[in-house]
């Protein structure tokens, strides 16, 4: 009979422990996934605010470099701040969601914010080799249009 018992008690003990130790690693995912959704957030955010910059940028180069007819296209190629600024606001959203909703979200909810992270960054990094070749092309133009002013001049 203490046999019995003994080994009911050991069994229960393994339960008990196999279904803390499965509950751990759970949480532990949880945590990392948390801290890889604030990470792909940060990343984003200095993304953001570098293509916004390099907006500034680019624009200020084509209004110096180009012609009124050869801005218009340029500034209609880099009125993208606008949108920049909206996706800054909701990142801050989503910074705020997670930490109201963190604690009670569930694990595909988290996911799916991970993911929506990860994708915007990729169509972000897109957006800022397009930006990239914008820039390359207003350079390449005012060269072009330095060298002619200085053929002209001589």
């Amino acid at each position: 009979m203490n046999v019995l018992l003994a080994c009911a008690t050991a069994a229960l003990a393994a339960l008990g422990l196999a279904f803390a130790w499965r509950r751990e690693r759970r949480l532990l995912r949880r945590r990392a996934l948390l801290a890889e959704i604030l990470d792909l957030a940060d990343a984003l955010e200095r993304e953001l605010l570098e293509c916004r910059a390099r907006l500034r940028e680019v624009t200020a180069l084509a209004a110096a470099a180009l012609s009124p007819a050869e801005q218009v296209s340029a500034r209609a190629t880099l009125a993208a701040e606008p949108q920049v600024q909206e996706a800054l606001r909701d990142l801050l959203a989503h910074r705020l969601w997670l930490k109201q909703n963190a604690a009670r979200a569930s694990d595909t909810e988290l996911l799916a914010a991970r993911d929506a992270l990860a994708a915007t960054r990729d169509t972000l990094a897109r957006q800022l080799e397009r930006l990239a070749n914008v820039r390359a092309d207003v350079e390449q133009t005012r060269a072009a249009l330095a060298a002619q002013a200085s053929e002209t001049s001589h």
